[in-house]
């Protein structure tokens, strides 16, 4: 594989046993149940995108879940958390027929080849021990443009729910699966319908430092959470994206990718 792109804020936990979907399945927010039987019948997709949650519904890290095999899956998160979702898991699993590891391999992305991306068309994943020739500051912009945040990396762990950063947009939240670690406030957002904020790219010049305000007029209108030459991710309220809007006294452009308009566009709106 060519250009492949280092990731070393992330890093890999791996289950093993005939439970691992269960477990699973009561821990993150998507339906790994499903996942399991997918993967047994073999028609499962090479990776899925879901995330751990806190208690309170606070993004703890979020999770691409890679399935080796009938009996074998690999968890990627956020490199910071490992240690303590290792401990986590192992404290929940009980009598659950699953064995939990730290495999090796080193977590890798790609704009043109590997384990397509569930988050973006255009980005790709790959596990193992590679040379890495592509920049990661190319992956940062791509992923800027096309509205990707990785918590942990963007923002700290429980900084924000997963409807924030848009994580119900693209299926990697599942409402109708049964209780999971923080679905009473991620269900009862949703379903009150008080999303107020979402996940926008914007453009400018330069680059903001993380949770600089972004004004309309003299209203907080959002607040940054990446930057790179002269693209962001930034958490803004729906309520105030017409008009002009500034950060730092620049002057910022919503840049919203093709996938987002329809859903800022919509209702809830």
């Amino acid at each position: 594989m060519t250009d492949l792109i280092a990731l070393p804020h992330r890093a890999l936990i791996a289950l093993s046993g005939p439970d691992w979907g269960k477990f699973l399945n009561g821990q993150t927010t998507i339906d790994v149940e499903t996942i399991f039987d997918a993967v047994a019948a073999g028609e499962n997709k090479p990776l899925y995108y879901g995330a751990f949650l806190t208690p309170q519904g606070k993004l703890s890290t979020d999770v691409f879940i890679c399935p080796r095999d009938s009996d074998t899956v690999w968890i990627d998160v956020d490199a910071r958390v490992r240690d303590e979702l290792f401990t986590r898991l192992n404290m929940f699993k009980l009598r659950a027929k699953v064995t939990l590891s730290k495999p090796e391999a080193q977590v890798y992305a790609s704009l043109s080849e590997g384990l397509p991306d569930p988050r973006a068309p255009g980005l790709y994943r790959a596990y193992g021990t590679f040379e890495a020739t592509g920049d990661l500051t190319t992956y940062t912009e791509f992923r800027l443009t096309q509205g990707v945040a990785e918590p942990g990396l963007d923002f700290p762990k429980d900084y924000l729910y997963p409807i924030d950063i848009n994580m119900d947009l693209i299926k990697a939240i599942d409402f109708k699966k049964g209780c999971f670690v923080g679905q009473e406030t991620t269900s009862r957002m949703k379903r009150r319908g008080t999303i107020k904020n979402r996940l926008i790219p914007l453009s400018h010049t330069g680059a903001f430092a993380f949770g600089s305000e972004v004004l309309l007029g003299e209203r907080r209108a959002g607040e940054i959470l990446a930057s790179a030459n002269g693209k962001s991710l930034a958490l803004m309220r729906l309520d105030r994206l017409d008009g002009d809007l500034t950060c730092e006294n620049d002057t910022v452009t919503l840049a919203v990718p093709d996938w987002l308009t329809p859903h800022l566009n919509a209702s809830e709106t």
